[in-house]
């Protein structure tokens, strides 16, 4: 019975940490996005991946602490990853959007409502207001009125200079 209770307090400490680790973690995001004036559902982005982060991570320690075999599960998520994983070839964009998306977030100077130059080789540089930063775009408004939507990954190997 020992083993069971151990196993119980266990579960209940390593979810209350990760209460604990996702409270400091939105605190700590929403200090962020306030200090570089980001929006609210740019910080829900970013947010949502760490939490995603985080359960995977809870959910691989309580199947340790529950004993749970291994091999079954791992041959099932390493088959998941494989296949993910040629999805993600096959559209290599999403995910480097998504990582670029995060990179703005705690990288970049910019914000929505700054003015800025993506400096993209003559022709193909735009400049404009920013109107919002989505998971896989900057939408700029140019001087023109087109709305236009620069990726993200794109814009991280781009310079970028904050006009106004």
């Amino acid at each position: 019975m020992e083993g069971l209770e151990t196993k119980i307090l266990i579960t209940l400490g390593v979810i209350l940490l990760l209460f604990i680790v996702l409270g400091i973690t939105s605190r700590s995001l929403s200090r962020i996005a306030e200090e570089k004036g980001f929006s609210d559902h740019r910080k829900v982005y970013v947010s949502n991946f760490f939490t995603a982060g985080y359960v995977i991570v809870v959910l691989i320690v309580l199947l340790s602490v529950w004993d749970v075999s291994i091999k079954g599960i791992s041959l099932f998520v390493s088959s998941f990853f494989t296949l993910l994983g040629v999805a993600f070839v096959a559209q290599w964009s999403l995910l480097s959007n998504i990582t670029g998306s995060i990179l703005l977030f705690f990288a970049y100077p910019f914000k929505i409502g700054d003015y800025i130059r993506i400096q993209d080789g003559g022709e193909n540089s735009v400049e404009g207001k920013i109107i919002n930063i989505t998971l896989f775009n900057i939408r700029i408004l140019t001087d023109d009125g087109i709305d236009v939507a620069y990726p993200n990954n794109l814009a991280i190997q781009k310079p970028i200079k904050k006009l106004k």
